[in-house]
């Protein structure tokens, strides 16, 4: 019963299109920096992040972390749509593998080794409640500390030319790191989120089974 859970077939399936997509978005990316790469620093920046969202996806995809994988998903989505006319067109294929590879992962289910580990420890309602409501405490306070380092004060101070050597110069490192300080938070507490939902989803469906 507890095996059934896990659908091995997918897994391959998952990966292979993750791993497109990271191909797909190096390549759109390699496009748009030639043949002066990190000429604009801010523009190159945002292209890397393209590049960035995918990795993670396929982080998410190949460790069987489907949120990270979702949410990888829907920010390379929102890169793509925003940036429809301009940049983000060139990475529609990646965003259209990283969909495909993370609703495979999904439907993988929780790997073996994992559902019987929960199985053999399963934590209470009320653990599960209360660690829950933590992380999801911490994502928000992540979200308001991110958003006071990176929109409330500025991250970089105008550039005659938007180099990396102005960029450094200009940077303004209080505000970068504290918002580097919200994104770890919005990362731990979004984890922590993550696995009591996970948890609850294998003794759900072992219950159910």
């Amino acid at each position: 019963m507890v095996l059934a859970l896990h659908h091995a077939k997918l897994e391959p399936v998952s990966r292979f299109f993750g791993a497109l997509s990271v191909f797909a978005a190096s390549v759109a990316a390699g496009w748009l920096w030639s043949p002066h790469p990190f000429r604009d620093v801010f523009f190159s920046g945002i292209v890397l992040l393209a590049v960035l969202f995918s990795l993670l996806g396929m982080f998410g995809v190949w460790t069987n972390h489907t949120p990270i994988a979702w949410m990888a998903s829907l920010l390379l989505l929102g890169f793509t749509v925003f940036g429809m006319w301009s940049a983000g067109l060139l990475f529609v294929p990646a965003a259209i593998f990283l969909v495909i590879a993370t609703i495979a992962s999904h439907r993988t289910g929780p790997r073996r080794t994992v559902q019987h580990a929960i199985r053999a420890n399963p934590p209470t309602v009320a653990e599960l409640v209360l660690k829950a409501v933590a992380g999801a405490s911490a994502g928000f306070a992540g979200v308001w500390i991110t958003y006071f380092g990176a929109v409330r004060q500025e991250l970089f101070g105008a550039c005659a030319d938007e180099t990396l050597s102005c960029a450094l110069t200009k940077m303004h490192w209080g505000a970068v790191g504290l918002t580097l300080f919200g994104l770890a938070t919005i990362a731990v507490g979004g984890w922590a989120l993550w696995k009591q939902i996970y948890i609850a989803r294998v003794l759900r469906l072992t219950r159910s089974g």
